[in-house]
């Protein structure tokens, strides 16, 4: 997520794929497709997805007419069913996302955190007004990162470096990066946050 304004807002029409269908498939499959970039013929691609039990979050970059756009979607599972919460996008990007991770030096971090987000998933017979929440960040880690562990679930760091983390409840998780060699860095809370953070190795 490029430029100081790296909150996320709503959605809208202007989603070019079906968001819904995409997201299920990154759920049950992963990631499995890694363009090089986005052109005329390929508009979106899937960047990364994180799943934490019942609740879920994809990222998907898309080409539209001034740009690119780099969109989350929220799901929770109710019944067996997944089923879609909203979620958030950036338009105008001058980068699609997919280019190969920069070094640490570069990137400002081993590990940056961009855009944060939450969704209502319901009241759950709380007091008006009361709702629970999903929460997702975007994180993009450097070339000497290879996995991201959030709580128990370790997330492979992909070529290009775009990730994703999902959560619900009150205390935000820790990402904590892992360099290639095996060790792990101080880990990086992922409190909700207005503009892009980059967390080094101090």
């Amino acid at each position: 997520m490029s430029g100081a304004n790296a909150t996320r807002g709503p959605y809208g029409a202007a989603v070019a794929y079906d968001a819904l269908a995409e997201s299920l498939a990154l759920i049950e499959h992963g990631v499995t497709a890694d363009p090089p970039r986005l052109s005329r013929r390929r508009r979106f691609a899937p960047l990364a997805v994180d799943v934490d039990g019942d609740v879920a979050c994809t990222l998907f970059t898309r080409r539209g007419v001034a740009g690119f756009s780099r969109e989350t979607h929220v799901l929770a599972r109710d019944g067996g069913v997944w089923r879609s919460l909203g979620g958030g996008g950036v338009d105008g990007e001058d980068d699609d996302g997919l280019g190969d991770r920069p070094p640490a030096a570069e990137l400002g971090g081993h590990l940056v955190v961009g855009g944060t987000g939450s969704v209502a998933r319901s009241s759950g017979g709380l007091l008006p007004g009361r709702a629970r929440y999903v929460h997702d960040a975007e994180l993009r880690a450097s070339r000497e990162v290879v996995r991201v562990v959030v709580g128990a679930r370790e997330l492979d760091v992909p070529r290009h470096g775009q990730l994703v983390v999902v959560w619900s409840g009150r205390r935000p998780p820790a990402a904590v990066p892992v360099l290639a060699d095996g060790r792990r860095l101080p880990g990086v809370p992922l409190e909700l946050r207005s503009g892009p953070v980059a967390y080094r190795d101090n």
